[in-house]
């Protein structure tokens, strides 16, 4: 499974989701897009979702423990969520990878796809992330989303509905962006190396 260009493939991913994500949490953006690398990850391999699911797993547990390392301590607690986004990554975004590489462009599939699979996937991640916001860190985690859940407070909704309906605002913004991202990524990843990590003579 692990083969030499798949472990390539991981590296690099796990590397993306660690500068994008990381200079995130420092500007304190009310986005995430430490997970571009795991959707980019899915792509490449979406001919085989059970190998896409493992390697895009790979790629998001080495960049949140890096991260979790030396950037933010947060991080490492939301494991939960890395692995409910490497599902929707390998079983549901995967499902446009024809799509997003065909040429000519089609600009109204290709919108749609990016917007349907980038607010599935924010949806179930904010449902996920909210019980470790709320519970564990008090609706307090040093991102810019934290901003978010204090203006719900404010409004007199308790811990859980205010966590939870930041999550549901900001999570599909940032999973459509990621989503979009990584579908531009792959879009531009050449053939040949497409064909090297999934194993396969090389297409278009």
């Amino acid at each position: 499974m692990f083969t030499t260009p798949r472990l390539v493939a991981i590296a690099l991913c796990a590397a993306l989701n660690f500068v994008a994500g990381s200079a995130v949490y420092l500007i304190k953006l009310p986005i995430y897009l430490d997970s571009i690398g795991v959707f980019l990850c899915a792509l490449l391999l979406a001919s085989d979702k059970r190998v896409a699911f493992v390697c895009s797993i790979t790629a998001a547990l080495i960049s949140t423990f890096v991260t979790g390392l030396l950037i933010n301590p947060f991080l490492p607690w939301f494991v939960g969520t890395d692995l409910a986004i490497a599902l929707m990554a390998a079983f549901v975004v995967a499902r446009g990878a024809d799509a997003f590489r065909a040429r000519p462009l089609r600009p109204v599939e290709f919108g749609g796809r990016v917007l349907l699979y980038g607010i599935l996937t924010g949806i179930v991640a904010a449902i996920v992330s909210a019980p470790v916001v709320a519970y564990v860190f008090g609706g307090v985690t040093g991102s810019g989303s934290a901003f978010l859940v204090g203006m719900f407070l404010k409004t007199g909704q308790q811990l859980w509905n205010a966590t939870l309906a930041s999550g549901l605002i900001a999570d599909p913004i940032d999973k459509t962006i990621q989503v979009l991202i990584g579908a531009l990524l792959f879009r531009a990843t050449p053939s040949d190396f497409i064909a090297l990590v999934r194993g396969k003579p090389a297409t278009a």
